[in-house]
């Protein structure tokens, strides 16, 4: 399941490094995504599970809260990426300008 990235990709000859990278953080992120989830999921249910003393209910608010914050993880991890990669581009352009 979790497999290095360049054996991850290795058959696809004709994908770019840069859109082989791509592909890998964005399955690595939504990998991330489904495991917190899984370990906030289980949290849930158990609090919900103690203060109700009903199962059912435990694992209803578990399965609502699951389903909202997954899109806002996945949300939150895009924004975050995307304010990194221009974090990135601005560090080696100065990098290069000193450099000369």
């Amino acid at each position: 399941m979790f497999m290095k990235m360049p054996e991850m990709y290795k058959t696809k000859t004709k994908m770019s490094r840069k859109e082989c990278i791509r592909k890998y953080l964005r399955s690595t992120r939504i990998k991330r995504a489904f495991t917190a989830r899984a370990i906030s999921l289980f949290i849930t249910i158990s609090i919900g599970w103690f203060l109700t003393g009903d199962l059912r209910l435990g694992l209803s608010l578990g399965a609502i809260d699951t389903v909202i914050k997954l899109f806002i993880y996945y949300g939150h991890e895009t924004i975050w990426e995307t304010k990194m990669a221009k974090d990135i581009k601005r560090i080696k352009k100065s990098y290069i300008k000193n450099r000369r």
